[in-house]
C-alpha cells in the first residue's frame, strides 16, 4: 500500500501592525535661494531607509522629502527642497529577528507654511502599515495505491498556491521634446510625474505591465525675460519583465511604488536645450498565484479488513475574489474666497485618500476623498496660483463571500482627471477612479497523513446482518452505509440501480453483505 501526497506551497500573514507619526519642524531657505513672497505648490514623499526587526518590535527609519514652489520677492518662481528624518519603534507581536517586514508608508497630511521670507514651518502626519508574511507548505493525500479491497472517498478542492515571489524593478527612460512654439529650456523648476491605469498580465516567462505616464513640467525658458512655460504629456506604455517560471494561467498580485524620479534638460540633435529627459524607476513586489483543483483523499474504509485513516488539520488558501471596478466623479467647484480669479489652468493632479473599507452583504463599501490640486494663471494678476479641493466618494465593489476572517487588498488609482473652466469662479471637475480587489480565505481541512490496516474484529462482523433493508434519513449517503456494513459502494449501486451517492430522505436501500 502506498499513500501518494502532494506538497502545496502557500503564503499567509504572520503578523501585522500600524502606527502614525507626527513630524513638525522649521526649515530655513538656503542662502543661495531668493526670499519668498508667497507659496504656490508643495509635495512630499516618504522614503524608508532602514527596517530592523527584533523580538516583538520593529525599528523603522526614514525621511519625509518635501519640495515647495514659491514666488520670489522679485516676482520670479523658485523651488526649495528639504527633508525631515524620523525613527519609530513599532510594537508588533509575533515578529522575530530576521523576519522580512514589509512597510507601507502613507503621507496622510502635510502642511507647509511661511513663517517669514526665509523660514518655513513643516508639519506632516505619516502612517506606517507593517506586515510580515511567511511561506509554508502543507501535504495533502491525493491517492492510495493498494491491493486490499479498500474504498476511498475524495473531495475536490480549489487551492491557491504561490508559484513565484520576488522583487524587481521597472525602469522608464523617456525623452520628451518641447513643441516648436515653445522656447528652449533654461531650467526645469517643477515636475509632477505619475503612473495611472497600471495593470499587469502573466505571460509565458514574462510579466507584461501597461499603463500611462503622466508627466508635467514647469520650466524657465531661454531669453532675456525667461518666460515660464508649462508642458504636460501622457505617455502610454507596455513593458515586459522577465520572470522565469511564469505562465499565462497565473494570477498576478503586484504592488509598486516610485523609488526614483529624475528629470533633466538635454540638447536635441541641433544642440538646443529642447528635450526633457525622464528617468523613472518603479520597485515591484511580485507575487504570482496559481489556482489548482485537487482531488483530496478524505476518508477510507476496508471491506475485508479494518482500514483507518490517520489525519491532522491543515490550513489551505483559497482565492475568493479577484475583481476590479471603476466609479465616476463629477462635481462643479467654486474658487475659495480670497483666491485670485481663474485665467488658464496649467495643471491638475489628484490623489485618493481612503477613509474606510467596510464589508457588506454583497461586497465591499469603499469611502474616501479625491484630493485635487489645480495650478493656474490668474485673470488680472501675473504669476502662478494654486488651490486644493476635495471630492468625497462612495463605491461598492461586488465581492461575494468575503468575510471578516478573509485577507484582502484594495489598490486604488486615479485613472482619469479633467478640470475645465466654466466661468471666472467655477470649475467642472471630472474623474474616473479605479479599484482592484484580491481576496483570499483560509480553509481548515482534515488531511490524511497515514493509513493503518488491521484484521477486523470478528465479533463486530458477526453481529452485522447479512441483508439490510435501510430507509435513508436526511443527510445519509452511500459512503456512510458502505462504511457501516463493510460493503463496496459499487455493489450497493448495482443492487439498487443508483447512479449517484446522494440519498433522499425516505429512500429504501437494500444492502447485502
Amino acid at each position: 500500500m502506498e499513500l501518494i501526497k502532494k506538497n502545496i506551497h502557500m503564503d499567509r500573514i504572520k503578523c501585522k501592525a500600524a502606527t502614525q507619526i507626527t513630524l513638525e519642524d522649521d526649515r530655513n531657505v538656503p542662502d543661495q535661494k531668493p526670499d519668498m513672497e508667497r507659496l504656490i505648490l508643495q509635495k512630499g514623499e516618504i522614503k524608508t531607509e532602514e527596517i530592523k526587526a527584533a523580538e516583538d518590535h520593529v525599528n523603522v527609519k526614514g525621511k519625509l522629502v518635501f519640495s515647495i514652489l514659491y514666488v520670489t520677492d522679485e516676482g520670479n518662481v523658485s523651488r526649495v527642497d528639504g527633508q525631515l528624518p524620523y525613527e519609530e519603534q513599532v510594537y508588533m507581536e509575533g515578529v522575530r529577528s530576521g523576519d522580512t517586514v514589509e512597510v507601507r508608508p502613507e503621507l496622510e497630511n502635510m502642511s507647509i507654511d511661511m513663517i517669514n521670507s526665509r523660514k518655513l514651518s513643516v508639519r506632516a502626519l505619516l502612517s506606517l502599515s507593517l506586515c510580515v508574511e511567511e511561506l509554508y507548505d502543507e501535504e495533502m493525500a491525493v491517492e492510495l495505491y493498494h491491493e486490499e479491497p479498500i474504498e476511498t472517498k475524495k473531495k475536490l478542492l480549489t487551492i491557491a498556491e504561490i508559484a513565484i515571489q520576488k522583487k524587481d524593478i521597472l525602469r522608464f527612460k523617456e525623452e520628451i521634446e518641447m513643441p516648436q512654439s515653445f522656447p528652449n529650456i533654461f531650467e526645469i523648476i517643477w515636475e509632477d510625474v505619475r503612473i495611472s491605469g497600471m495593470g499587469f498580465e502573466a505571460l509565458n516567462g514574462q510579466i507584461a505591465a501597461q499603463g500611462e505616464i503622466q508627466a508635467f513640467f514647469l520650466y524657465e525658458g531661454e531669453g532675456e525675460e525667461r518666460p515660464l512655460k508649462c508642458y504636460e504629456k501622457t505617455i502610454p506604455f507596455r513593458e515586459t519583465i522577465e520572470c522565469q517560471g511564469c505562465s499565462e494561467a497565473m494570477i498576478p498580485d503586484i504592488s509598486y511604488h516610485v523609488s526614483h524620479s529624475e528629470t533633466e534638460a538635454r540638447a536635441d540633435f541641433d544642440g538646443e536645450e529642447r528635450v526633457a529627459c525622464l528617468d523613472l524607476v518603479l520597485d515591484l513586489d511580485i507575487k504570482m498565484y496559481e489556482e489548482e483543483q485537487i482531488e483530496a483523499l478524505r476518508d477510507v474504509y476496508g471491506v475485508s479488513k479494518d482500514v483507518q485513516a490517520v489525519t491532522k488539520q491543515g490550513s489551505f488558501s483559497r482565492m475568493l475574489v479577484r475583481t476590479s471596478g471603476r466609479t465616476k466623479l463629477t462635481e462643479q467647484v467654486s474658487l475659495p474666497a480670497g483666491v485670485p480669479e481663474l485665467g488658464e489652468i496649467c495643471h491638475s493632479s489628484g490623489e485618493i485618500m481612503m477613509d474606510s473599507m467596510e464589508l457588506t452583504e454583497n461586497g465591499m463599501e469603499l469611502a474616501g476623498t479625491l484630493a485635487v490640486e489645480i495650478l493656474y494663471t490668474a485673470g488680472d494678476e501675473k504669476g502662478l496660483f494654486s488651490f486644493q479641493t476635495e471630492l468625497p466618494f462612495q463605491y461598492e465593489m461586488e465581492a461575494q463571500d468575503l468575510g471578516e476572517a478573509c485577507s484582502y487588498d484594495v489598490k486604488p488609482s486615479v485613472e482619469q482627471l479633467t478640470v475645465a473652466v466654466l466661468g471666472s469662479g467655477e470649475l467642472d471637475v471630472k474623474a474616473v477612479l479605479g479599484f482592484g480587489l484580491l481576496g483570499f480565505c483560509s480553509m481548515e481541512e482534515n488531511t490524511i497523513t497515514d493509513i493503518s490496516i488491521t484484521e477486523p474484529d470478528l465479533n463486530v462482523l458477526k453481529d452485522l446482518p447479512g441483508i439490510v433493508a435501510y430507509i435513508a434519513k436526511e443527510g445519509d449517503d452511500l459512503w456512510n452505509l458502505g462504511k457501516r456494513y463493510y460493503v463496496p459502494l459499487e455493489q450497493i449501486r448495482e443492487m439498487n440501480h443508483l447512479s449517484g451517492d446522494i440519498l433522499k430522505a425516505g429512500e429504501k436501500i437494500l444492502i447485502v453483505r
